[in-house]
């Protein structure tokens, strides 16, 4: 629990757990007294909910509130066996904003904790100390936002983060929101503030302010009286009250106000919205096409995209088809280049299985499908269909997802993401409709400063605690008592999982001289390696020498160091699969049925002094006995031709591309296995059929943390505990370009004929007398639906199933 302070490196620019975050580092300075014992418990609550029969038709659902303790290294610190279950709200209908009500209970716990402390012993210091807690912020989706913030997000405010500067236009036709002037995020002086015609027909020329928790609170002192409860009459909101539905109960948190970040977007079903959204516009989707007849029309009232609007000839409607649409055979051979994909074995979902050939449609795809479409998938397929800067833009927003997503971000990449990513949105603006941008696009843009505030995002997704129901669903053996299983199941493995680490901590300590003993005699031994001119005369010199001096001085020589010498085994053993640093592979001849890929294999090295990555693919996996019991593995591998920069191998800005059909070094084609790490290949779309693009795969649960050099002599134990670590691949710091290339071309496709509409549309002129009539923005007074909202319309006559459907669309 004191690892966040005595055991981490302290890095500047780097980030590699929540404590490198500015709110941490800013926390520790406002409240000294709790931050000078690193004992003090910094702790995150997740809350979302799920049905515990995995049956839908049932309306019963449950609501666990989970914290999680943030003190613990990165490789412990999101483990299920240090979530704490705290309340489990049941019930067929969403609490809404009612959730204030059950949170009480804890709500005392935590001020009670941070003021009085609760008495613990420290068995490694053997002394008794007051403990101190503290709650960082909550973790959740989007509805779930809403209701534990008390600022709702619906409506025309529904950005919690821009607050009552959310820009944001009515669609007339839509019939919904949407938040496309990104236009604010720009650099002051940038050119793109005065085009109109490219945006949402206005000029912007207005900065983003941040709001502190003491601004919130002289806007709630403008909230009235909340009165919760079933059958309470819905009240109007006042424009003075902005989109707050109450003041949440967390404010009475003493500490609460100070919090760089309260409450934290969540990053996956951000990305799914994303990827729905691209997906659908791409391939035509009809439940999530984005430019229908009524878009069209949007488009006409905005006088924006003149080239997409629909042309009245007679009694038919013609509609230009856009030119980042999908059609006929390129759409087919969409689908069945996504159903050729084979990934590393765990590395993806059912990907394969959502791609459906028949109408050419793309639907089932759940978050983690979503999230390795968006960052692996898209880049590539789009290469050989879509126009230079339309794949760059969709590119770029791929490359943004994926530097967001590394274990160990540097400060400096993060800040240039944060500009990035307007940039990014206002080339997306220039090509796609209005109704592109729903709230949950937008909020990608406010996801660069929330990692720089709260820390990395996997320490504040939904990922790890939807996985974690999954678990709670199989515990419910009395289908009559979801909730009373739930939690007796909970207990019994937290009182299992705690003596199992007593149990091992005693034994440990029982036998740690014989341990330091052991670690010290294999820190000491060292490798010798001699570089021969004369490959053939070097193994027998090396025996003969090792002998001799083993012969002479047997403490100078090693046993593992003679075991070589000795040569292996001629007898080897052969394997098509292995598991090498926690990876799986498979040789090419293992993988010609199966649907994963796991024979990409690369090897880093070094061309005429430069350093450069050789790729290959596994052949054969053999394994050479030596003398001890003693085993090395070897990789049989064919070379692809890297050093050939213009016929064999393509580097570009997002991604690296191979020439399949060339190889090299065939005399040479061994490389030891614990060299080796992975990569799996995708046929490249745009380059032809021999050509593959290379995607770098991390293994998960792998974090790139220093070593330190402990003083305490408790804690030598913990010390030697060291998680085997790679770097984690993180994309090279390409910069966004910032050309006008999306404002001179066309925005429709000159190659397909236009869609006939043969029912009779009448189409409504623009009035510029009434435009502020047909669109609300941030300066409209008009009583629009939301200012009516009630307190508790995101509860009232919802039922739990209601509000599940609705997060699985978030």
């Amino acid at each position: 629990m004191r690892w966040h302070k005595e055991h981490s490196v302290d890095d500047e620019n780097m980030m590699r757990h929540p404590r490198d975050s500015v709110g941490w580092k800013e926390f520790d300075q406002e409240h000294i007294s709790f931050s000078v014992d690193a004992r003090n418990v910094r702790l995150g609550l997740a809350n979302d909910v799920f049905n515990p029969f995995n049956n839908m038709s049932k309306p019963y659902n449950v609501w666990p509130v989970i914290l999680v303790p943030y003190n613990l290294p990165p490789w412990l610190c999101m483990k299920d066996q240090f979530f704490m279950l705290s309340l489990l709200i049941p019930g067929s209908k969403a609490p809404g904003n009612e959730i204030d009500m059950y949170l009480r209970p804890l709500i005392d716990q935590l001020i009670d904790l941070w003021e009085d402390g609760v008495e613990m012993y420290d068995a490694s210091r053997k002394q008794l100390f007051q403990l101190h807690a503290a709650l960082l912020w909550t973790i959740n989706d989007f509805p779930a936002y809403g209701n534990l913030s008390g600022w709702s997000t619906k409506g025309k405010l529904a950005c919690p983060t821009c607050n009552g500067e959310t820009d944001s236009l009515w669609l007339k036709y839509g019939r919904k929101h949407c938040y496309m002037s990104h236009l604010h995020f720009l650099s002051p002086d940038h050119s793109w503030r005065k085009n109109k015609a490219n945006f949402n027909g206005n000029t912007d020329h207005s900065t983003p302010c941040e709001l502190s928790g003491h601004d919130l609170l002289n806007q709630l002192d403008n909230v009235g009286d909340v009165v919760f409860g079933k059958g309470v009459r819905k009240r109007k909101r006042r424009p003075d009250e902005l989109n707050w539905t109450k003041t949440n109960i967390f404010f009475q948190l003493p500490y609460w106000s100070t919090l760089k970040i309260r409450h934290n977007l969540d990053v996956i079903h951000i990305e799914k919205n994303i990827c729905d959204n691209v997906l659908g516009t791409l391939m035509m989707i009809p439940s999530k096409i984005k430019y229908s007849v009524n878009a069209r029309r949007v488009l006409l009232l905005l006088g924006i995209k003149q080239e997409l609007h629909l042309q009245e000839h007679g009694q038919k409607l013609i509609m230009p088809p856009a030119c980042y649409t999908l059609h006929g055979d390129d759409r087919r051979s969409v689908c069945e280049w996504l159903q050729a994909v084979k990934f590393p074995y765990g590395f993806a979902g059912n990907i394969a299985r959502c791609v459906t050939l028949n109408g050419c449609k793309i639907s089932g795809m759940k978050n983690h499908d979503c999230h390795i479409f968006l960052q692996r998938l898209l880049p590539v397929f789009i290469a050989g269909y879509l126009r230079p800067d339309i794949r760059l833009a969709l590119t770029e927003l791929s490359t943004f997802f994926r530097q967001l997503y590394t274990c160990t971000l540097a400060i400096d990449v993060l800040k240039r993401l944060e500009d990035d990513i307007s940039i990014i949105f206002c080339k997306l603006e220039m090509i796609l409709p209005p109704a592109f941008f729903d709230v949950m696009v937008h909020l990608a843009i406010h996801l660069p400063r929330e990692a720089l505030y709260a820390g990395l995002v996997q320490y504040r997704w939904m990922y790890s605690f939807e996985r974690y129901w999954g678990k709670f669903k199989r515990y419910v053996r009395n289908t009559a008592r979801a909730k009373g299983s739930i939690a007796e199941a909970y207990i019994h493995i937290e009182c299992l999982t705690f003596c199992s680490m007593y149990l091992h901590n005693v034994e440990t300590r029982y036998h740690r001289e014989e341990a330091m003993e052991h670690y010290n005699k294999l820190r000491d031994e060292c490798v010798i390696n001699i570089d021969s001119v004369y490959e053939n005369q070097f193994p027998l010199w090396f025996k003969e020498h090792i002998r001799q001096l083993r012969n002479s001085s047997l403490d100078e020589v090693s046993d593992d160091l003679y075991a070589l010498a000795c040569g292996p085994d001629p007898w080897v053993a052969s394997y098509t699969s292995c598991i090498m640093n926690g990876t799986r592979f498979h040789t090419k001849h293992r993988e010609e049925h199966p649907l994963t890929q796991n024979s990409g294999v690369l090897v880093p090295g070094e061309n005429q002094g430069s350093p450069i990555d050789f790729y290959r693919v596994l052949m054969d996996i053999i394994e050479l006995n030596y003398l001890g019991w003693r085993h090395v593995y070897l990789f049989k591998c064919d070379w692809f031709d890297v050093c050939d920069m213009r016929r064999g191998i393509r580097v570009g800005s997002h991604f690296t591309s191979l020439d399949s059909t060339r190889k090299s070094y065939p005399e040479d084609p061994f490389v030891l296995g614990c060299q080796a790490s992975q990569v799996f290949y995708l046929k490249d779309t745009s380059l032809g059929r021999n050509w593959l693009v290379v995607q770098k795969v991390t293994t998960r649960n792998v974090y790139d943390i220093p070593s330190t050099i402990v003083d305490d002599q408790d804690d030598d134990e913990e010390a030697k505990e060291e998680a085997y670590q790679h770097e984690e691949y993180s994309p090279p710091a390409h910069f966004v370009h910032q050309d006008d290339t999306c404002v001179d071309m066309p925005l429709h496709r000159l190659d397909i004929d236009s869609i006939v509409l043969y029912e009779t549309v009448m189409l409504d002129h623009p009035n510029p007398i009434g435009m502020e009539d047909e669109f609300l923005s941030k300066d409209s007074s008009s009583e629009e639906s939301d200012w009516n909202s009630d307190n508790t319309s995101e509860s009232s006559g919802k039922d739990g199933d209601n509000h599940h459907e609705t997060d699985s669309n978030y």
